[in-house]
């Protein structure tokens, strides 16, 4: 907002005193919120409960928020820049010989503040979560302000190795100097679509860079002879899409290992929600021809096939990725092995259900603690996920019942459902 008001008139110290206060401000009240709900769970645990860690368990937990926030702020730095701008500065850069050292010497000392600030935060709950294995208090004191610590000094230097990457410098003016113009304009378009989606509540130039994103990494084949029929060229594409977004999938199967410690720490039921929810975003990482498909009319009427046919082809190699995902997500909750495949096929049916176009008017606004909100904005991150959330709640019901051959049916026609509905 302050970026916004400079456009009209420059900020006094009055509003950059404000700005900072609020930042700092927000910061230190989640870190509290976040310590109060876990750092006496942590700190002074009750061992007379399951799910108590031991020492050990503590560490591994500490290393796996570590490595998840590594590469978490890595992907964000990746998207956001550093060297970015907005769109009226980007476009003045790529025509002017000026110094862009010195014209974007804003963007990267508060980009360097920000990933300093989220690397320093990150690092003191990886400290909170380290110092539950130790006994004496000053010393997880001591060990939660030293990670706190390196993970600051960790946020500097990936902030510093992504302008290395955009201009091949780590010195800042000259790496700033040597930013190529496809960069700089990349990234100025994801800042200014994460702000627009932050201020009007509005997704839609995030799904517009998503699926631009997706569609580039696709690239270009030529066609030949022998692929087979129109579902078998389908079938050998999609699995070739599948095999170059292979480091994306992986990236996104880090949610398992989230799975995992929630069903240890919280218990089966927080377990089975959090892998119904980590395999579908697994799903999706996966399904990325199935989601261009079902999202696009015009395509769906262009190939002489039936729709539902090619459908099903596309979901075959998401089903696959979704099926051994969910059994992952399972493995620490003492669950039977059908509870993969329903717990797979239904994440992929919520999938399916969340490519239906939802009306574009915002709906009914509720009145909350945190504001207005939208019900219309509440359906479109709800529509889809809700599904994989019932096939976990149904998993655990069938598990108390013993209703196990019933369920590994039920989740194949689940999908066979989704995938078989008309469609508009």
């Amino acid at each position: 907002m302050r970026a916004q008001r400079g456009a009209i008139h420059g900020a006094g110290w009055g509003q950059v005193l404000q700005d900072w206060y609020v930042g700092l401000f927000t910061a230190a009240t989640l870190l509290t919120m976040v310590f109060a709900g876990t750092g006496g769970a942590i700190l002074t645990p009750d061992c007379a409960d399951s799910t108590c860690l031991s020492s050990g368990g503590y560490q591994a937990v500490a290393a796996g928020l570590a490595v998840a926030g590594v590469l978490a702020l890595a992907l964000l730095l990746r998207l956001a820049g550093p060297a970015s701008g907005d769109s009226a500065r980007a476009v003045w850069l790529l025509a002017a010989p000026a110094d862009r050292a010195v014209l974007l010497r804003g963007p990267l000392l508060r980009m360097l503040a920000l990933g300093s600030l989220v690397g320093g935060v990150w690092g003191l709950l990886v400290g909170i979560a380290a110092a539950g294995g130790v006994g004496d208090p000053a010393v997880a004191i001591g060990s939660v302000v030293l990670i706190g610590v390196v993970g600051l000094l960790v946020g500097a230097l990936l902030v510093h190795l992504t302008l290395w990457r955009q201009g091949g410098s780590l010195a800042p003016a000259s790496a700033a100097r040597g930013v190529r113009d496809a960069e700089l304009a990349r990234a100025g378009q994801v800042v200014g679509a994460v702000t627009a989606a932050t201020i009007m509540l509005d997704s839609t130039a995030l799904d517009v860079l998503a699926t631009r994103s997706r569609l580039a990494r696709r690239g270009r084949f030529a066609s030949r002879p022998g692929a087979g029929g129109a579902l078998m060229g389908v079938l050998v594409h999609e699995m070739r899409a599948l095999r170059r977004c292979s480091g994306r999938v992986i990236l996104s199967s880090g949610t398992c290992v989230v799975a995992l410690v929630a069903g240890v720490l919280l218990g089966r039921l927080i377990g089975v929600l959090v892998a119904s929810a980590a395999t579908f975003l697994i799903a999706r990482a996966a399904a990325g021809g199935l989601r261009a498909w079902l999202g696009s009319p015009g395509l769906r009427r262009a190939v002489p096939t039936p729709p539902e046919a090619v459908a099903a082809v596309l979901a075959l190699p998401a089903l696959v990725v979704s099926v051994v995902a969910a059994m992952l997500s399972l493995l620490g909750l003492g669950l039977p092995w059908w509870g993969g495949v329903l717990l797979g096929c239904g994440a992929l049916a919520g999938l399916v259900r969340s490519c239906d176009p939802l009306p574009p008017e915002l709906g009914l606004v509720l009145t909350s603690p945190v504001g207005a909100i939208p019900t219309g904005l509440i359906m479109r991150f709800v529509h889809g996920p809700d599904l994989a959330l019932g096939a976990g709640l149904v998993l655990l019901a069938a598990h108390a019942l013993e209703l196990g051959l019933v369920m590994v049916l039920l989740g194949p026609a689940l999908l066979a459902w989704q995938l078989m509905r008309p469609r508009p």
